[in-house]
Formats: structure tokens, C-alpha cells, sequence
């Protein structure tokens, strides 16, 4: 499958990367700066530019069965760049589309406390984060939004809870990135998660 990374350079999307690669896909790689991306493999592409840049993510697409973003930032970057996904996805043919975002943003899945405290706290990154995901489910695109929970550097345990509908956050839960990692290319891959938002945690969760 080929694939296109977006974030390669981070925490999670380097693991991504180099997961895939290890599977078996072919993947392209937008990134700001080429020379941060360590990975060295004959079936990883490297396209330099911004993930704001309809343009720059058209060509990471080129021949792209799917996208998996795992941006992070401040400002409007979320909502900026899955903005420009969703004009480039359209002009390259991609509809597949699997967008990580962060626990926080499901504010009602918290306590009335935890949630008056990271509305306080996060609130800039957490309007950011929901105007680029409603962004993405308005359009046509074939989504995925994965919220996950606190990420670790920690080794991967192969497991990950998906909370239940009614499902609850609290901000003790954890989950490691290899873990997170794996499950955006298994979402990326398979079509069970077609136009959803799965909520992540690789610890015990409340029903």
C-alpha cells in the first residue's frame, strides 16, 4: 500500500513510518525539514514543504492510497493543514483519509471538573483541533479521527481499550505511541473504521 505520512518528524509519526515500512508500504513523507527524517529506506519517499500548502500535500499524495496525519502545533496548524488535506485529497483522487487527534478534545467524555480545567488550560489547541476535524467530517473523504490518550515513549504492549460509546477520559489514562502508531496504519489499511471516531487508551477503561 502506499502511504502518506504527515508529521513524519514527530514522536508518533516517525514510528509510523518506520512501522509501515517494516510492513511492507511504500510511503511519501511531507515534511519541513528533510534532514530531520533519520529513516533510510528504498521504499520511503521524502517530499520537502508545509502541510498548510495544499500544493505541497497534492504531491505527497501522488499515487497515495491513503493519508495519516499525525500533526501537532499550536496556532491554527490542525486546522490549517486538514484544510489543505482535504483540497489536495480531492485534487489527487485520495479519499482515504486517518487523522490523529488528543483525548482532550472530547471535553464531554470528562468529569464537569477535568473538564472546566483543560478547557482553562488547552483551550486554543482544543478549538484548533475541532475546527480542523469538522473540517474533515463535512467533507466527502473517506475519515478516520483517532483520539488517543496521553502518549509515552514507552515499548508498544500490542494492546489498545477503545472506549465504548459511553466510555469516560480521565487524565491518569496512557497509552504508549508504538501502540498508536500501529493502530493508524491498521485504520489506514482497513475499512471498519470508515467515517467514524475511535477513541484509544492502552489502559483499562470504564464502561
Amino acid at each position: 500500500m502506499n502511504l502518506a505520512v504527515l508529521g513524519a518528524t514527530g514522536g508518533t509519526g516517525r514510528l509510523v513510518v518506520e512501522q509501515a515500512l517494516a510492513a511492507g508500504h511504500t510511503v511519501t513523507a511531507l515534511v519541513r525539514s528533510p534532514e530531520k527524517l533519520a529513516v533510510r529506506n528504498p521504499n520511503l519517499h521524502v517530499v520537502a514543504g508545509q502541510a498548510t500548502d495544499p500544493s505541497a500535500v497534492a504531491r505527497a499524495l501522488d499515487r497515495a492510497d491513503a493519508l495519516i496525519s499525525t500533526l501537532g502545533g499550536g496556532g491554527s496548524v490542525i486546522s490549517d493543514s486538514t484544510q489543505a488535506i482535504v483540497e489536495a485529497a480531492y485534487e489527487a483522487g485520495v479519499s482515504r483519509v486517518v487523522l490523529l487527534s488528543s483525548f482532550l478534545v472530547e471535553r464531554h467524555r470528562f468529569n464537569p471538573v477535568t473538564r472546566l480545567l483543560t478547557g482553562i488550560a488547552m483551550g486554543s489547541m482544543i478549538k484548533d483541533k475541532s475546527a480542523g476535524e469538522k473540517a474533515l467530517r463535512e467533507s466527502n473523504l473517506d475519515w478516520t479521527i483517532v483520539y488517543a490518550s496521553s502518549l509515552t515513549d514507552r515499548p508498544g504492549r500490542g494492546q489498545v481499550a477503545v472506549l465504548t460509546e459511553t466510555g469516560r477520559w480521565t487524565l491518569s489514562q496512557r497509552i504508549a505511541r508504538a501502540d498508536v502508531a500501529a493502530w493508524l496504519l491498521r485504520a489506514a489499511t482497513s475499512p471498519e473504521t470508515s467515517r467514524r471516531t475511535v477513541s484509544i487508551t492502552g489502559q483499562a477503561v470504564s464502561k
